[in-house]
């Protein structure tokens, strides 16, 4: 059932300009009682080169997230806090999946508190990981540095930022989805049609900057030296120590938590039944912040996109079959660097069930959603 209206961006934390990347820029440090972590984080590649890292992480004090004030230094302790938890387990010569007390701790109240899993994710290493060069500057690739990386590597970077620039570009796609499940409840055929035809414009910046991503980070420092700090963890799982929880297994960072292209299959009506991209999908929500999880839902329930253009005008149907087409296109255009960046890289241990970060055989799964989109398109 249609809700009444449909989603105030806004309300759901998602802006014309941004989208969904925060409207108002992260913060680079924490208040200066917390200065032990803020100092920390530039010397981490250098404390994971040198085997160190448990060591000093073990000696942190636990940090006091009861005196942390607001969303923003909020989202900096969970960037902090995250990164220490898989510098942690996959710092040494062996994982190690007990993490210590001092930083599962504060990091499991963080994240209840936050509504997402305690383990690195899109949107604490994209979405919340970043400073504008200059001030003065909208965010843009050439305006953009990360605030942490595991490697200090150029290449993991711009792995981050190009995925940044990904959803930065999709900001005026949101907008004119958004706009258009307006019109498919309230306006007329031309005026979706025009509505359409801006997403579909949106689509394609968005194809353009996901190809960005092959400038300047190297497949094979990809998947040797960065893949392996977003890893997530395998069952039995990871003990929080201190919490109470029994051990927890949750997917590593993968894009599909990104609430992009979600959006758009929920604004489209693109549907994905197979079980496998159906359930994959559905699980990666919970990593989304939950009013950005929340928009997503609303626009499939408010969206009567589809229901129009099939019974519309041939103009209004070849507008939605382009966005169809963009949108295949944008899953075409991933697969391709999926293969590039993990398939190819992988050795000959590893098998026909090469994972993605988020810890799914990507392979079949890239495959099966790509399908499903083409098969959205309307005769």
């Amino acid at each position: 059932m249609r809700v009444s209206s449909p989603p105030d961006p806004a309300k759901f934390s998602v802006s014309p300009e941004r989208g969904f990347v925060p409207q108002t820029d992260p913060l680079d440090a924490l208040p200066p009682r917390y200065a032990a972590f803020d100092e920390l984080v530039p010397i981490l590649p250098a404390l994971i080169m040198n085997r160190e890292v448990r060591r000093w992480i073990a000696a942190l004090s636990e940090m006091d997230v009861d005196a942390l004030s607001g969303e923003a230094e909020q989202e900096r302790a969970v960037l902090i806090l995250s990164a220490l938890t898989m510098a942690y387990v996959w710092g040494g010569t062996e994982p190690d999946f007990t993490l210590p007390r001092n930083i599962a701790v504060p990091l499991v109240t963080l994240s209840q508190r936050i509504g997402r899993p305690p383990i690195v994710m899109h949107a604490t290493l994209v979405l919340n990981n970043w400073r504008r060069l200059d001030r003065s500057r909208p965010p843009a690739l050439d305006n953009l540095d990360t605030q942490f990386v595991f490697t200090g590597s150029f290449d993991e970077k711009w792995f981050y930022l190009a995925t940044l620039g990904v959803e930065l570009a999709g900001a005026p796609a949101v907008a004119a989805l958004t706009a258009a499940v307006n019109a498919s409840r309230h306006e007329n055929d031309h005026a979706l049609a025009d509505r359409l035809l801006s997403l579909e414009a949106g689509l394609r910046e968005m194809n353009a900057a996901l190809m960005r991503l092959t400038e300047r980070c190297d497949p094979y420092v990809f998947y040797h030296r960065i893949r392996p700090f977003l890893a997530g963890w395998p069952a039995p799982g990871l003990t929080y120590a201190g919490t109470g929880l029994p051990p927890q297994v949750w997917a590593g960072g993968s894009a599909a938590q990104s609430s992009l292209l979600q959006s758009i299959d929920a604004g489209l009506g693109i549907r994905h039944e197979h079980a496998h991209t159906r359930d994959f999908l559905d699980a990666m929500r919970q990593y989304m912040p939950p009013r950005h999880r929340a928009f997503v839902a609303a626009l499939g329930e408010a969206s009567a996109i589809r229901e129009r253009a099939a019974k519309g005008t041939p103009a209004l149907r070849d507008a939605y079959n382009a966005c169809i087409a963009a949108t295949d296109a944008f899953r075409r255009r991933h697969i391709g660097l999926t293969s590039q960046y993990i398939v190819k890289q992988a050795t000959t241990h590893v098998g026909p069930g090469t994972t993605g970060t988020g810890g799914t055989d990507f392979v079949e799964f890239l495959r099966e959603s790509r399908i499903e989109t083409a098969r959205s398109e309307l005769e």
